[in-house]
């Protein structure tokens, strides 16, 4: 049986305003030491998929660094402090990004970004009826481009470029929330 790892140390070595680096000397149950084992602490995230009246996804561009690439996805961000929760953190992030409000946004799932080393969780959530009622309110350091495009060409997930896990899991998340809500469907 697979048992937990004892903690014989933990120090933080590294932190900013996005993320922290926690290093861990760790026991096995074995008796191996590994170490360092390196966590990166990062704030709860957020993932949207918004569906406007019409059955079009609310999905952007965006340049992303990791990937090197203009990428086409969801709408997402971290939960910042000023947020009450996750439900808020999605409601601001849509906004920001999109300029786009929700009728109705439903929680659809939850799971670890990556268990392996960090420690956050992405609350995944259902836009309905996202009408443009603003402007974006954009980071210093985002460059997004609100798309619209059919719900069934972007579940297909068969565009070119890049694809995000996270994107890929929150139309899982909806699809089995449409699986048990099929009146919310987008036609």
């Amino acid at each position: 049986m697979i048992k937990p790892w004892k903690i014989l140390s933990s120090a933080l070595t590294y932190r900013d305003q996005w993320l922290t680096i926690r290093s861990y000397r760790l026991k096995r149950p074995n008796d191996i030491v590994v170490e360092p084992f390196h966590i990166i602490e990062s704030s709860e995230w957020v993932c949207i998929c918004a569906l406007t009246d019409e059955g079009d996804v609310v999905a952007i561009h965006e340049y992303r660094v990791g990937a090197d690439q203009v990428t086409l996805g969801l709408v997402g961000g971290i939960q910042e402090a000023e947020d009450e929760d996750t439900l808020a953190a999605a409601h601001r992030e849509l906004e920001e990004e999109t300029g786009y409000r929700a009728r109705e946004l439903i929680p659809v799932g939850r799971a670890y970004a990556n268990w392996a080393n960090q420690n956050n969780q992405i609350s995944y959530f259902l836009a309905l009826g996202a009408t443009q009622t603003g402007i974006q309110k954009l980071d210093a350091n985002e460059d997004i481009e609100p798309i619209l495009m059919p719900y069934s060409e972007f579940l297909s997930y068969d565009f070119d470029g890049p694809k995000q896990t996270h994107h890929a899991a929150a139309l899982f998340f909806v699809e089995r929330y449409f699986s048990t809500h099929p009146e919310k469907r987008p036609i």
